[in-house]
Formats: structure tokens, sequence, C-alpha cells
């Protein structure tokens, strides 16, 4: 089966945010001579007769480094110059990053945005960076990073359909999981990713995705009408359940997963270890538009 039927072009996207300034940390080295024996009961009173057993400190109840194995410990004092600065800066940096993330679909490879969706993502990282820039200009301990880097998918790339087809049916495969289980809550965690990510798929493709989250929403609404409401029994609420298309688009997605590599023409290339070892985080958000930036924007340069 041909590849460029799986998917559409669009874009990796690896964001990388950071939060720097304003926290100070201090290592103090404790008395090792202090330390309570990590063998025994660690100098509990209440139990003599196990501290008298171990060979480690002899009854003690306390080790030291001159006993033959050396044991470090130490505290770490951490200091936060202006707190309030401190967690508006945490929250500048989550709230950019979930700019980006508005125009994309979140998958356990990256990031993905469809290729004509690529104004809007201009736009909303150009919104990101305005939004850091603010918080850095009235800032006196913190300053806000975030730096986007954007590599192309081409829709005949039989290793990124391959991916992509095998994250569908995982998400599927949690779905149908979901229905067995009589659990609402983790088939609609499944659908919700699994329509993000559908956005990258052909028309065709995409038809099959959706047919099976509504099969799946439509199950989990019975389990919640009839079992947890009306209190039926689930194996028989389980036979009235329909679940074709969600084994159907299951099977179909493995199967595309499993296929072998295609030769096909050279399409521009992406370096996934730069995106593996980009750093990832995450904090608690300011409120964010419901939706993406519609405008489209020129294309921005990005800063290494």
């Amino acid at each position: 089966m041909s590849k460029a039927s799986v998917i559409r072009p669009g874009l990796l996207v690896a964001v990388r945010s950071t939060v720097s300034g304003g926290v100070s940390y201090q290592r103090v080295d404790l008395d090792a001579a202090e330390i309570a024996c990590p063998d025994c009961t660690n100098g509990d009173d209440d139990a003599p007769a196990e501290r008298v057993a171990c060979k480690t400190c002899g009854g003690a109840g306390k080790v030291s480094s001159s006993e033959g194995r050396e044991v470090t410990r130490w505290e770490t004092k951490r200091t936060i110059e202006d707190v309030a600065e401190h967690k508006k800066a945490t929250a500048v940096r989550s709230a950019a990053r979930a700019l980006i993330a508005k125009c994309c679909s979140n998958t356990s490879f990256g990031m993905l945005c469809p290729a004509d969706q690529e104004g809007a993502l201009d736009a909303a990282i150009a919104q990101a960076r305005q939004l850091v820039d603010e918080h850095n200009k009235g800032a006196s301990h913190t300053q806000v990073s975030v730096l986007a880097f954007k590599g192309r998918v081409a829709s005949d790339d039989a290793e990124a359909a391959r991916a992509i087809a095998a994250e569908i049916a995982g998400l599927v495969q949690q779905m149908d999981a979901g229905v067995k289980e009589f659990n609402p809550k983790k088939i609609r965690d499944a659908a919700d990713r699994a329509r993000e990510l559908g956005n990258m798929l052909s028309d065709e493709k995409k038809a099959k995705v959706d047919a099976a989250i509504k099969q799946a929403r439509d199950a989990a609404r019975t389990i919640v009408r009839r079992i947890e409401k009306e209190g039926e029994d689930r194996n028989l609420v389980l036979l009235d359940i329909q679940r074709s298309q969600i084994e159907g688009a299951r099977i179909a997605f493995l199967d595309m997963s499993n296929e072998p590599a295609e030769v096909a023409e050279p399409s521009p290339s992406i370096d996934r270890q730069r995106f593996a070892d980009l750093d990832i985080e995450d904090d608690e958000q300011l409120e964010i538009p419901a939706t993406c930036v519609p405008p489209a924007a020129p294309a921005i340069e990005i800063e290494s």
C-alpha cells in the first residue's frame, strides 16, 4: 500500500522553554559521624535487639566514614528571590508553550502540525515570543525563553507514515480496551488524542479514525447511562455495544504500521535526535485563547 495515501504533509515541531534566574541553591554537608545506620533500625530505641544484631554499626545505631564505609549526607537549601515573579515566569513559560501546542497534535514522537496550518503556527510562535519578551522586560530576577524548531514531513515519508499509523493503532486499541473495562474516561482520553492526531491523516484514513472515535464515544455514553446510572448487568450491556468500526480501524492501522518500508523519492530528512534531545517542561498555565491564532504571519527566524 502506498504510504502517500496515509498522511498529509506536515511539520514536526520541537519546543524548548526555560526559566532562569531568581533561584539559588546552597548545599550544606552534614557530619557523617552523626548519620543513622542505614542497615538497621536507624536508632529506633523501641527495637534495641535489632540494633545489636546489625553488622554495620554493631548496635550503635550510627555509622561514620571511618568504619570502612563512606557515607555522605547533605541538605540543599533553595532560595527564591521573588516568589510572585517566579510563579509568573513559570506560568508565562507554560502559556507560551501552550500557544504553540494549540496548533499541533501531540504524539509520542513529538508535536505534529499540518502543512496548511503553518501560517497559524508561525503566528502562534510570534505571539509566544512576544509574551515572553513582555515578561522579560519587566522582570527583575527571572528570564524566560522559548525556542521552536520545525522539520518538514513529506506525505510520502514511509517512516513517518508507519509511526503515525502505529500511534493511531495504539490509541484505537486503548479505546477498545476502555470499552471492555467499562471505563468511559479511558475511552474519551484515547479518543481525544486520536482526534488530534487524525489531523495529520489523509481524508480517507481520517474518516476511518473518525468513525472509530464516534463509535467509542457512543460506547462511553452507553456505559455511563446503562451501567453507572441504571445499574444494568455489564455483560449484557457489552453485548449491545457496537465495536466493528473500532476493531476495523485498529486492524487497518496496525497493518499499515507493520508494512515494510518502500523505496520512495528522497524527501527532506529530519534529524530526530535533535528533537529527542530537547528538554520539554510543563507547569501551571496562564489562561490561553480557546483556538489557535488564525491570522497568517511571515516566517519567523528562530534563534539557535
